[in-house]
């Protein structure tokens, strides 16, 4: 209950910015993005969301369905997570990037599954069958924290691994200079930092952070979620 009240002065802090911004409507957005952010802010998303809200003048859409992942993996992600000491949002992150929470997705090269396991590692974690999920995220998680040993925690270095081999990364000592891989480690780090921001700000609803900032299209921003940089 205190959880709604502080959302809806939260809410009630963007409407009245928005107020005095004549040029501007006072259009709100609540939803779930696709990484498991709560957000609120006074521009529309983009791309599929969960849990939308709107107040003010735009008539509530009908919500799309619940995304599976967060429904259906989430306990096992955070089971193994925590057996393993690694972040869970950082592990869903991995996923979103990897196969958009899908189970039965198979990559070109043939990596399967929700964690996208080559079949000689998932063998080496002892995985029988990548497309069970629970399989999957137990022998993904057990490679990750595998690949943060040798890496001594660097994360973006165990991602760049994830993606391109731990021997590359090992034998140049850095991001190697794939596109594939860089835009996989910027892409899981981005999603990653995102919801590490907005569960700092669930855990500390009392005082909650706010951002306002014009982006490059001179559109102003009233956001929980810190601008990019």
């Amino acid at each position: 209950m205190r959880s709604h009240s502080l959302i809806f002065c939260f809410l009630f802090f963007l409407a009245s910015a928005l107020f005095c911004q004549n040029s501007l409507g006072q259009t709100l957005y609540s939803y779930i993005d696709e990484s498991g952010v709560q957000v609120f802010t006074n521009i529309a998303p983009v791309g599929p969301v969960w849990d939308l809200k709107i107040t003010g003048a735009e008539p509530s859409p009908s919500p799309p369905p619940p995304k599976a992942g967060f429904d259906l993996y989430d306990s096992i992600i955070e089971k193994y997570a925590g057996d393993y000491q690694l972040p869970p949002s950082l592990i869903r992150s991995i996923i979103a990037t990897e196969s958009g929470f899908n189970p039965r997705a198979v990559s070109p090269k043939g990596a399967r599954g929700l964690m996208q396991l080559m079949p000689a590692t998932a063998a080496r974690h002892g995985v029988s069958n990548s497309f069970d999920p629970e399989q999957n995220i137990r022998g993904g998680i057990k490679h990750f924290r595998w690949l943060m040993d040798i890496f001594n925690n660097d994360i973006a270095l165990s991602l760049a691994a994830y993606n391109a081999g731990e021997n590359l990364v090992q034998r140049l000592g850095r991001v190697p200079e794939i596109k594939e891989t860089r835009e996989y480690v910027k892409s899981v780090t981005r999603m990653y930092d995102k919801s590490e921001a907005g569960i700092r700000y669930q855990e500390n609803l009392s005082q909650p952070q706010t951002y306002r900032y014009w982006d490059d299209s001179g559109v102003l921003h009233l956001t929980n979620i810190p601008p990019s940089r």
